[in-house]
Protein backbone atom coordinates (compact mmCIF):
# COMPACT_ATOMS: atom_id res chain seq x y z
CA UNK A 1 0.00 0.00 0.00
CA UNK A 2 2.96 2.32 1.01
CA UNK A 3 4.41 1.62 -2.98
CA UNK A 4 1.32 2.85 -4.22
CA UNK A 5 1.25 6.10 -1.84
CA UNK A 6 4.60 6.82 -3.41
CA UNK A 7 3.31 6.13 -6.68
CA UNK A 8 0.50 8.88 -6.89
CA UNK A 9 2.64 10.94 -5.06
CA UNK A 10 5.13 11.27 -8.09
CA UNK A 11 2.47 11.33 -10.62
CA UNK A 12 1.28 14.43 -8.79
CA UNK A 13 4.91 16.00 -8.37
CA UNK A 14 5.71 15.41 -12.15
CA UNK A 15 1.78 16.93 -13.25
CA UNK A 16 2.41 19.98 -10.81
CA UNK A 17 4.74 21.89 -12.37
CA UNK A 18 2.35 22.05 -15.98
CA UNK A 19 -0.18 23.13 -13.55
CA UNK A 20 1.52 26.07 -12.57
CA UNK A 21 3.04 27.30 -15.97
CA UNK A 22 0.69 29.93 -17.99
CA UNK A 23 -1.27 29.04 -20.83
CA UNK A 24 1.22 28.83 -23.67
CA UNK A 25 0.15 29.82 -27.32
CA UNK A 26 -0.56 26.11 -29.41
CA UNK A 27 1.49 25.60 -32.51
CA UNK A 28 -0.20 25.43 -36.04
CA UNK A 29 -3.81 25.87 -36.45
CA UNK A 30 -5.01 24.71 -33.35
CA UNK A 31 -6.39 27.69 -31.21
CA UNK A 32 -6.67 28.22 -27.40
CA UNK A 33 -10.63 28.16 -28.42
CA UNK A 34 -10.64 24.84 -29.64
CA UNK A 35 -8.84 22.94 -26.45
CA UNK A 36 -11.33 21.96 -24.12
CA UNK A 37 -10.15 21.79 -20.57
CA UNK A 38 -11.41 18.46 -19.69
CA UNK A 39 -11.84 15.30 -21.54
CA UNK A 40 -13.61 12.41 -20.29
CA UNK A 41 -13.59 9.39 -21.96
CA UNK A 42 -14.93 5.59 -22.36
CA UNK A 43 -12.71 3.42 -24.00
CA UNK A 44 -13.51 -0.43 -25.10
CA UNK A 45 -9.73 -1.91 -24.31
CA UNK A 46 -8.07 -5.22 -25.66
CA UNK A 47 -5.15 -6.71 -23.19
CA UNK A 48 -2.80 -9.14 -24.47
CA UNK A 49 -1.52 -10.56 -21.37
CA UNK A 50 1.10 -12.83 -20.09
CA UNK A 51 0.08 -13.29 -16.37
CA UNK A 52 0.61 -16.87 -15.94
CA UNK A 53 4.27 -17.51 -15.33
CA UNK A 54 6.93 -19.37 -17.48
CA UNK A 55 6.72 -19.33 -20.88
CA UNK A 56 4.67 -16.88 -22.72
CA UNK A 57 1.21 -18.89 -21.62
CA UNK A 58 0.05 -15.59 -23.43
CA UNK A 59 -4.17 -14.97 -23.58
CA UNK A 60 -6.13 -11.93 -24.00
CA UNK A 61 -8.50 -9.78 -21.84
CA UNK A 62 -11.50 -7.52 -22.50
CA UNK A 63 -12.99 -4.99 -20.80
CA UNK A 64 -13.27 -0.88 -20.68
CA UNK A 65 -11.52 1.79 -19.17
CA UNK A 66 -12.41 5.48 -17.80
CA UNK A 67 -10.04 8.29 -18.74
CA UNK A 68 -10.35 12.12 -17.58
CA UNK A 69 -7.77 14.66 -19.21
CA UNK A 70 -7.14 18.42 -17.69
CA UNK A 71 -5.47 19.77 -19.92
CA UNK A 72 -3.58 22.18 -18.60
CA UNK A 73 -1.78 23.92 -21.51
CA UNK A 74 -2.35 23.29 -25.46
CA UNK A 75 0.62 20.36 -24.85
CA UNK A 76 0.53 19.09 -21.68
CA UNK A 77 -2.57 17.63 -19.77
CA UNK A 78 -2.93 14.83 -16.45
CA UNK A 79 -4.73 11.86 -16.93
CA UNK A 80 -6.34 9.40 -14.69
CA UNK A 81 -6.89 6.23 -15.85
CA UNK A 82 -9.11 3.47 -14.49
CA UNK A 83 -9.30 0.00 -16.91
CA UNK A 84 -10.67 -2.96 -16.23
CA UNK A 85 -10.46 -6.14 -18.17
CA UNK A 86 -11.19 -10.03 -17.74
CA UNK A 87 -10.96 -13.18 -18.90
CA UNK A 88 -12.90 -16.39 -18.72
CA UNK A 89 -11.26 -20.07 -18.61
CA UNK A 90 -7.24 -18.80 -19.43
CA UNK A 91 -5.72 -21.19 -21.60
CA UNK A 92 -8.51 -24.16 -21.30
CA UNK A 93 -8.40 -24.38 -18.03
CA UNK A 94 -11.12 -22.92 -15.12
CA UNK A 95 -9.01 -20.14 -13.89
CA UNK A 96 -10.60 -16.64 -14.47
CA UNK A 97 -8.91 -13.99 -13.91
CA UNK A 98 -9.76 -10.00 -13.70
CA UNK A 99 -7.42 -6.89 -13.70
CA UNK A 100 -8.20 -3.30 -12.53
CA UNK A 101 -5.69 -0.70 -13.26
CA UNK A 102 -5.59 2.81 -11.73
CA UNK A 103 -2.99 5.23 -12.92
CA UNK A 104 -2.06 8.97 -12.87
CA UNK A 105 0.32 11.32 -15.07
CA UNK A 106 1.63 13.46 -17.88
CA UNK A 107 0.30 13.27 -21.37
CA UNK A 108 1.66 15.33 -24.17
CA UNK A 109 -0.63 15.96 -27.17
CA UNK A 110 0.84 17.48 -30.37
CA UNK A 111 -1.88 19.91 -30.99
CA UNK A 112 -1.20 20.64 -35.20
CA UNK A 113 -4.67 20.92 -35.99
CA UNK A 114 -7.89 20.60 -34.32
CA UNK A 115 -9.30 17.80 -35.60
CA UNK A 116 -6.43 15.02 -35.24
CA UNK A 117 -4.26 15.04 -32.23
CA UNK A 118 -1.63 12.24 -31.90
CA UNK A 119 -0.42 11.53 -27.72
CA UNK A 120 2.09 9.77 -25.59
CA UNK A 121 1.35 9.15 -22.23
CA UNK A 122 3.40 7.66 -19.08
CA UNK A 123 1.05 6.74 -16.18
CA UNK A 124 2.13 5.10 -12.50
CA UNK A 125 -0.27 3.87 -10.18
CA UNK A 126 -1.13 0.51 -9.59
CA UNK A 127 -2.63 -2.68 -10.93
CA UNK A 128 -5.16 -5.14 -8.72
CA UNK A 129 -6.08 -8.98 -9.90
CA UNK A 130 -8.83 -11.58 -8.54
CA UNK A 131 -7.96 -15.18 -9.55
CA UNK A 132 -9.73 -17.92 -9.19
CA UNK A 133 -6.72 -20.42 -9.56
CA UNK A 134 -7.39 -23.36 -6.58
CA UNK A 135 -8.89 -20.60 -4.16
CA UNK A 136 -9.93 -16.71 -4.76
CA UNK A 137 -7.04 -14.79 -4.72
CA UNK A 138 -7.26 -10.97 -4.82
CA UNK A 139 -4.07 -9.14 -5.03
CA UNK A 140 -2.64 -5.12 -5.64
CA UNK A 141 0.34 -4.66 -6.99
CA UNK A 142 2.85 -1.45 -8.29
CA UNK A 143 1.57 -0.35 -12.39
CA UNK A 144 3.20 1.29 -14.81
CA UNK A 145 1.50 2.47 -18.50
CA UNK A 146 3.57 3.69 -21.58
CA UNK A 147 2.12 4.46 -24.98
CA UNK A 148 -0.32 6.61 -26.76
CA UNK A 149 -2.51 7.07 -29.47
CA UNK A 150 -4.28 9.61 -31.76
CA UNK A 151 -8.11 11.50 -31.04
CA UNK A 152 -10.25 13.27 -33.65
CA UNK A 153 -12.72 15.45 -33.42
CA UNK A 154 -16.50 15.01 -34.32
CA UNK A 155 -17.96 17.59 -32.89
CA UNK A 156 -17.05 20.76 -30.55
CA UNK A 157 -18.40 18.20 -27.39
CA UNK A 158 -17.19 14.98 -29.03
CA UNK A 159 -14.12 13.07 -29.98
CA UNK A 160 -12.87 9.63 -30.74
CA UNK A 161 -10.16 7.78 -29.16
CA UNK A 162 -8.96 6.33 -33.20
CA UNK A 163 -6.59 3.90 -31.50
CA UNK A 164 -4.60 4.02 -28.01
CA UNK A 165 -1.38 1.28 -27.93
CA UNK A 166 -0.34 0.48 -24.61
CA UNK A 167 2.59 -1.19 -23.05
CA UNK A 168 1.33 -2.25 -19.32
CA UNK A 169 3.94 -3.64 -16.73
CA UNK A 170 2.69 -4.61 -13.34
CA UNK A 171 4.23 -6.57 -10.34
CA UNK A 172 1.22 -8.68 -9.53
CA UNK A 173 3.18 -11.82 -7.43
CA UNK A 174 2.75 -14.92 -9.66
CA UNK A 175 4.94 -17.17 -7.62
CA UNK A 176 7.89 -16.79 -10.33
CA UNK A 177 8.83 -13.38 -11.08
CA UNK A 178 5.91 -11.68 -10.39
CA UNK A 179 6.21 -9.30 -13.65
CA UNK A 180 3.55 -9.10 -15.98
CA UNK A 181 4.21 -7.38 -19.49
CA UNK A 182 1.18 -6.98 -21.39
CA UNK A 183 -0.06 -4.94 -24.32
CA UNK A 184 -3.41 -2.51 -24.29
CA UNK A 185 -5.50 -1.43 -27.21
CA UNK A 186 -7.62 0.89 -26.64
CA UNK A 187 -10.62 3.19 -28.52
CA UNK A 188 -13.42 4.58 -27.76
CA UNK A 189 -15.45 7.79 -27.13
CA UNK A 190 -14.24 11.49 -25.49
CA UNK A 191 -16.28 13.54 -24.27
CA UNK A 192 -15.31 17.69 -23.64
CA UNK A 193 -15.92 19.72 -21.36
CA UNK A 194 -15.26 23.69 -20.91
CA UNK A 195 -14.15 24.31 -25.04
CA UNK A 196 -16.00 27.20 -26.72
Amino acid sequence: MMHLKRAALFALMLALPWALHAQAIPNGSATADDIPRWEVGLNYNYFHANAPPGQCGCFSLNGGSGTIVWNLTPAWSGVADVAYAHANHVNGTSQNITIINYLFGPRYSRRRSSRFVPYAEALLGGAKENVNFQFDINRNAFGILAGGGVTARLKPKISVNIVEADWVYTRIPNALNNRQNDIRIATGVIFNFGVK
